[in-house]
C-alpha cells in the first residue's frame, strides 16, 4: 500500500512538474478555437509586477500595456482553472489564451483533473514586454521569471504536498503574443527548464 501511494504521488508530482505549473509545449495550432463555457467561481489572481519596455513611441506603449493586460488575465484564467480543474472552464481563458497556449493550460487542467491534485496559492509575475511588431501581423515576446513558491500542487482529498521536490521555484518563462479578432492574446509559454531566473 505504502509502496503504491509512493508510486502515484512520484508519478503525480512529475506529471505536475512537466505539464502543470507553467504549460507543456504542444503543437502549433491555426485554429485558436475559442469555446466559453460558463463561468466557474473566481479564484486568486496571480501577483504582477508589470515592467513595459521603455519607448517613446505612443502606439507602441499603447500595444506594450494591452499585451500586459492580455498576458495578466491569461494568468488570471490559468490560476483560477489550477485551483478547481473540475470546474467548467471560464469564458476568460479563451479570451486571452490561444494556440499552443490554450492547448497547454486544457492539457494541464486535465493532467490535475485525472491525479486528483489542485494548485493552490498564487504565482509572482514580473513580466517585461520586447519585440513588439505592429502592422497587418502584430506579435510580441513577453520574458518572466515566474516565482511558484507561493502557487503549490496539493493533492485535494489528503491536502498533502503533491510537488515535485526537485521543482525549480523560479522559472524563466517565454510567452508570445499576438492580434487576434482585434485583441492582444498569448499565443505560446515555454519554460526554460534549465535557466534559473
Amino acid at each position: 500500500m505504502t509502496m503504491h501511494r509512493t508510486h502515484f504521488r512520484t508519478a503525480a508530482a512529475m506529471a505536475i512538474a512537466a505539464v502543470a505549473f507553467l504549460g507543456a509545449c504542444s503543437a502549433d495550432g491555426n485554429d485558436p478555437n475559442p469555446s466559453p463555457t460558463p463561468t466557474p467561481t473566481a479564484a486568486a489572481s496571480p501577483t504582477t509586477t508589470p515592467t513595459p519596455t521603455s519607448t517613446a513611441d505612443p502606439e507602441v506603449a499603447a500595444a506594450e500595456a494591452a499585451i500586459l493586460e492580455a498576458y495578466e488575465g491569461y494568468w488570471d484564467a490559468k490560476v483560477q482553472a489550477f485551483s478547481d480543474p473540475s470546474a467548467p472552464e471560464a469564458p476568460s481563458l479563451t479570451q486571452f489564451a490561444v494556440d499552443t497556449a490554450l492547448a497547454d493550460v486544457r492539457a494541464s487542467v486535465q493532467s490535475l483533473k485525472s491525479s486528483g491534485i489542485t494548485v493552490v496559492g498564487e504565482p509572482l509575475l514580473a513580466p517585461e514586454v520586447s519585440d513588439v511588431v505592429l502592422g497587418d501581423t502584430s506579435t510580441a515576446t513577453i520574458t518572466d521569471c515566474v516565482d511558484v513558491s507561493d502557487w503549490q500542487p496539493i493533492f485535494t482529498e489528503s491536502g498533502e504536498s503533491a510537488a515535485d521536490p526537485n521543482q525549480a521555484l523560479r522559472v524563466l518563462t517565454t510567452s508570445t503574443a499576438y492580434v487576434y479578432d482585434g485583441r492582444w492574446t498569448i499565443r505560446s509559454s515555454e519554460v526554460d527548464r534549465d535557466s534559473s531566473c
